[in-house]
């Protein structure tokens, strides 16, 4: 049997609204399902996704491995099971409500193969139902990078601005994964933001891709995206324990300026990304709590907001003082850009908030 040059692994649950859009996007790849090993993990779904999976392995039986738990056990566990099952050189994931340009793994197993690199990204477009989809990572630097030291690692991430991406827009070297015991670990929500940062010490090879090949669909009903879903905010656990895993393996002093600014970024800009764009409501308490855990743990979190060359993705750092009788103004300065709009948006936020504190600008 030919052996398989990539492994696409797919958690289902209840997706039959678009799990077929997924799928095809897959089986019709110009590298063709002799190449592709197809891991689809059904989760115990109650809709017809499981029906959807055996029509699949139906029709393409020596290419797609199908594995029906009795059980829900939650995404992390299903990927985890996609690992330990994957034979192919590269793996990948894809969640079932996303898909794939039909040449993606043609592009990009080609830098892999050249560069021999264990993490590859492409861009990613956002689609949001009756909207444009939207381009936002146009300024990163492509190309491959080689890492053969911590200062070329600093570097690394200084020029590509890395928040940990999203899984479906990356592939890696199986044997890398594997060797590394690199496993999703339990969370409610955004355990691939804990994976990516088990990784993100460890890769020596990388290339980006600057092509748009990743389709990422915004729902409202999506695990990430549901509307005043507390569980948003096990992001702030998940980058909690990040902390915790860089300390005891060493990370921590070496890279604490890297870590430090991306614990900004996921922590505290983005929960209140979320905070103003799914809830209606205010979670007082919750954001101070946020702010004195930043303070506890980077209490030089300032020198992010002076050595950024604008205002756009640091901002919010210097809002520690803004008086909480004012956070509702503050919301609604923000959502009056619009998610297209995301940089225009926070220059104004910064704007805003500036003048609400008589500070200059």
């Amino acid at each position: 049997m030919k052996h398989k040059r990539i492994s696409v692994i797919i958690p289902v649950y209840n997706a039959e609204n678009y799990l077929e859009q997924c799928l095809d996007s897959i089986v019709n790849q110009t590298i063709g399902m002799d190449n592709i090993e197809l891991v689809l993990v059904d989760d115990a779904s109650t809709d017809l996704s499981l029906k959807i999976l055996k029509k699949y392995a139906g029709k393409f039986p020596n290419d797609i491995m199908l594995i029906a738990l009795n059980e829900n056990r939650g995404q992390a566990n299903a990927r985890n099971i996609g690992i330990h099952q994957a034979t192919a050189q590269y793996l990948t994931f894809l969640d079932a409500d996303d898909w794939v340009d039909i040449d993606i793994y043609e592009k990009m197993l080609e830098p892999a193969d050249r560069y021999q690199c264990e993490l590859i990204q492409c861009f990613r477009a956002d689609h949001i139902e009756g909207k444009m989809p939207y381009h936002g990572e146009e300024q990163q630097s492509t190309g491959v990078y080689k890492i053969r030291s911590a200062e070329e690692r600093k570097n690394f991430f200084r020029s590509l601005n890395w928040g940990g991406g999203m899984i479906g827009k990356s592939i890696f070297r199986t044997e890398w994964i594997k060797q590394n015991h690199f496993e999703f670990k339990s969370f409610a929500k955004y355990e691939d933001n804990y994976w990516l940062g088990l990784i993100m010490f460890s890769f020596k090879s990388y290339y980006l891709l600057p092509e748009y090949l990743f389709h990422y669909r915004i729902l409202e009903t999506s695990n990430s995206h549901s509307r005043n879903d507390k569980r948003h905010f096990e992001r702030l656990r998940v980058e909690i324990e990040k902390i915790k895993y860089f300390q005891e393996n060493g990370f921590f002093e070496t890279y604490y300026e890297v870590i430090r600014n991306q614990f900004l970024e996921l922590f505290y800009i983005n929960t209140l990304h979320i905070i103003f764009c799914q809830f209606d409501y205010i979670p007082l308490e919750l954001i101070q709590s946020m702010q004195l855990t930043v303070k506890d743990i980077f209490p030089d979190y300032l020198e992010y907001y002076k050595g950024s060359k604008t205002f756009i993705n640091s901002v919010l750092t210097v809002a520690f003082d803004f008086p909480l009788n004012g956070w509702e103004d503050y919301k609604t300065a923000y959502l009056e850009w619009g998610i297209e709009k995301k940089e225009e948006r926070i220059v104004q936020f910064y704007i805003a908030m500036r003048k609400a504190l008589g500070l200059d600008l």
